[in-house]
């Protein structure tokens, strides 16, 4: 849906107020205005604010030479007959069904032949018709101070725009040695305090096998 008409105001300030709901669709918010208005709000307090305005271009195949032929002709005619009037009437109405018909053919000829051309250079630049438009992702709803304690008792609870999520911290890069102690850590099952020491108990340290005395050798 287009947000620009006859009565925008480009660079108007925004609406001051409080929001009362964020609807997805125009549609929405145009029937909870409605609903504050059948309830007797002043409809010069409410606002409806499109949020994140998006450019939209629609494709459409590209109209038939035909189709262009005949709608180029219709207009022609039209024309044809508005100046084949004006043309009578500075001549006093003189023949006026025979210069209604040559101004109705040329006018005809005329529109038919520049909207033929017109298509064949469109379609060399773009192979399809593309319509541009602007939209809203979606639509506030602001009412003025004065009334937003009506507004909010008519309408009731109202849908709202979720909150944004705050985009998690990056984690630091680890070096070779951080990574080294984290594997040390981890095969040792209970990571060690930041001084080194163990956190539960003692760390004994396993002793090597003592080897037999030689006399207890030699005896055997």
């Amino acid at each position: 849906m287009s947000m620009f008409g006859p009565g925008a105001h480009i660079g108007s300030p925004l609406p001051q107020g409080q929001l009362i709901g964020n609807y997805r669709s125009y549609e929405a918010a145009i029937s909870a205005v409605d609903r504050a208005v059948e309830a007797g709000v002043d409809p010069r307090f409410l606002s409806i604010v499109g949020r994140d305005l998006r450019s939209v271009y629609r494709l459409r195949h590209r109209p038939s030479y035909a189709a262009v032929a005949g709608r180029g002709a219709l207009q022609g005619a039209f024309f044809g007959v508005f100046i084949g009037l004006l043309i009578s009437m500075m001549a006093g109405g003189q023949d006026l069904p025979m210069t209604l018909a040559s101004t109705v053919v040329m006018g005809a000829v005329i529109w038919v032949l520049f909207g033929v051309i017109g298509e064949v250079l469109r379609r060399r630049q773009l192979k399809y018709a593309m319509i541009p438009s602007m939209t809203a992702v979606s639509f506030d709803l602001v009412v003025d101070n004065s009334v937003a304690d009506q507004v909010s008792s008519v309408l009731g609870p109202q849908p709202t725009a979720a909150a944004p999520r705050p985009a998690p911290a990056p984690t630091p890069p680890q070096t070779e040695q951080q990574e080294d102690e984290t594997t040390v850590d981890n095969s040792r099952g209970i990571p060690d305090l930041p001084d080194g020491r163990p956190q539960y108990g003692v760390r004994v340290d396993p002793t090597p096998d003592t080897e037999p005395d030689s006399d207890e050798s030699q005896t055997r």
